[in-house]
C-alpha cells in the first residue's frame, strides 16, 4: 500500500504515513480514511508523515485541492494536523499555506520531535 493510516500507540493522535508521491487523489483518498478514522475513535490530531512523500502537483492544482477539494473530506476546523517532511522538501509548502488561509490549523515540521511537541501540545484559552 502507498500509505498507511493508523492511531498512535498513545491513542491521543492519528497516524498518516505516504511512502509515495503525492497526488490530488492520494491527498482525498488518505485523508478521507484518516478523517474518518478521527471521528471513530473521537481523536482531532492528525500527524502526517511525508518524509517518503513529495508533492507532484502543479501549484493550481494543489489551490484547487486546498481551496475547495479540502472540503470533501468535510475536515472539522477544529483538527490539528502535523506534516512531517523530508529536510530540504519544500513541495508540500504552498498546500500548507493555501490551508492555514482557509482556517485549518496545519503546520509542516522538519524535526520529528518538534512536531509531536506542537501537535500534542494543549493550550488554555480563557
Amino acid at each position: 500500500m502507498n500509505y498507511e493510516i493508523k492511531v498512535s500507540d498513545s491513542g491521543k493522535y492519528i497516524i498518516v504515513r505516504v511512502n509515495t508521491d503525492m497526488t490530488r487523489a492520494l491527498a482525498e483518498q488518505s485523508g478521507l480514511e484518516a478523517t474518518h478514522l478521527g471521528r471513530k475513535k473521537n481523536i482531532n490530531l492528525f500527524f502526517y508523515d511525508l518524509r517518503n512523500s513529495v508533492n507532484r502537483e502543479t501549484v493550481n492544482t494543489n489551490y484547487i485541492f486546498a481551496k475547495q477539494e479540502v472540503q470533501k473530506i468535510e475536515p472539522d476546523y477544529a483538527n490539528k494536523i502535523a506534516m512531517l517532511v523530508a529536510p530540504n522538501d519544500k513541495s508540500h509548502d504552498f498546500v500548507e499555506t493555501v490551508l492555514r488561509n482557509a482556517g485549518h490549523n496545519v503546520l509542516i515540521f522538519h524535526d520529528e520531535e518538534k512536531a509531536l511537541s506542537w501537535l500534542l501540545e494543549e493550550t488554555d484559552i480563557l
